[in-house]
């Protein structure tokens, strides 16, 4: 047996509270492995405790603050690595009725600088280009760039796919600069750049910020998969 992990934050807004944003990340890893130098656990410290820490500590950021415009749930999943299985059995059995969610950001691997998102405390978003949430963020000067890594298809490999094929804008957070430690026992706590990640999570708090209070983000021409 294995759980989802799920909590939310009430909205103040009568007219939006209705509406839902989800955060998510996945905190199940690869567990035992072949041995590397006679390692073989796969910790996931990047894959994807980064990001499970990420939805924790926008949690406890939102929490401090006003209430905000939309509901927002922090979901946190098991079974990604073995099909995404935590995020399907969510959307069949959602908190909030699924209909209401009108976007999902997950947040993956974002424990290392990637130099092609401007390097240290910068992050890309998967997708980008498919709905106007990249642009949402943008003009909220959220450093927030681009996948620059589009024939990776990073957008269809994250629990986000899930809820974009239900139609709901949903895209994934991340720094992942293609290191070699991905899916092996190499990823582990001590490579984890704690500056770096401080860096995205505070620019995450904002970005959940703005979807939580400003513009409903919609899919682009052709963007919706």
């Amino acid at each position: 047996m294995s759980y989802n992990v799920i909590g939310y934050l009430g909205a103040s807004d009568p007219a939006l509270k209705d509406e839902v944003v989800v955060i998510g990340a996945h905190y199940d890893a690869l567990g035992i492995r072949p041995a590397v130098n006679g390692d073989s656990i796969v910790n996931g410290a990047d894959d994807d405790a980064s990001g499970v820490t990420a939805v924790l500590e926008i949690a406890r950021a939102l929490a401090r603050g006003p209430a905000p415009k939309r509901t927002i749930v922090f979901l946190l999943t098991t079974g990604e690595e073995q099909g995404i299985l935590g995020t399907r059995w969510y959307v069949k059995e959602p908190a909030f009725p699924i209909t209401q969610t009108v976007a999902d950001i997950q947040i993956e691997m974002i424990g290392r600088p990637d130099s092609l998102a401007g390097g240290s405390g910068k992050g890309w978003l998967t997708g980008y280009e498919r709905s106007t949430m990249g642009e949402i963020l943008k003009a909220g000067n959220v450093p927030i760039v681009p996948d620059p890594y589009p024939a990776m298809r990073f957008f269809e490999r994250s629990d986000n796919i899930v809820f974009a094929r239900l139609g709901i804008p949903a895209h994934t957070l991340s720094s992942y600069n293609l290191h070699k430690d991905y899916h092996t026992p190499g990823d582990d706590v001590d490579k984890i750049d704690f500056a770096h990640m401080t860096g995205v999570i505070t620019a995450a708090v904002e970005a959940v910020r703005l979807l939580a209070n400003g513009p409903t983000p919609q899919w682009k021409e052709g963007g919706r998969p």
